[in-house]
């Protein structure tokens, strides 16, 4: 959440004439659609997650995580990497995002509001 206090207020001093950072012609319709998909994205994140079938409970049997373990388990002689992709989605399933990716998150769907804001306005 200080990720998204940290960029609204660098926006906002994007504002302020006087500031030494460099001047950006943002407007406060492109800060609503920046801010409006970093926040989507940290919600939906960890929906997507769960909905693919990566739950606190294990992975869900038939579910896309399911097929996805087994592919990958089939490339690594049976078993699945420690710190690979589907060890990764199951912490996140099981526990939440990690600060660190509640950031990378937020900052992609900040780049993609910003992308929906220039071609759809």
């Amino acid at each position: 959440m200080l990720h998204l206090v940290y960029t609204v207020l660098l926006l906002s001093a994007a504002f302020n004439t006087g500031s030494s950072l460099p001047s950006f012609n943002i407007d406060w319709s492109t800060v609503a659609w920046i801010a409006g998909g970093a926040v989507t994205a940290v919600v939906a994140a960890p929906l997507a997650v769960g909905a693919l079938g990566f739950t606190a409970a294990g992975i869900t049997a038939g579910s896309a995580a399911a097929s996805t373990m087994s592919a990958f388990a089939a490339m690594n002689g049976g078993a699945t990497v420690a710190g690979g992709v589907v060890a990764t989605l199951q912490s996140a399933g099981a526990i939440g995002l990690t600060a660190s990716a509640t950031a990378a998150v937020a900052g992609t769907g900040a780049s993609v509001g910003y992308a929906a804001k220039s071609v759809i306005e």
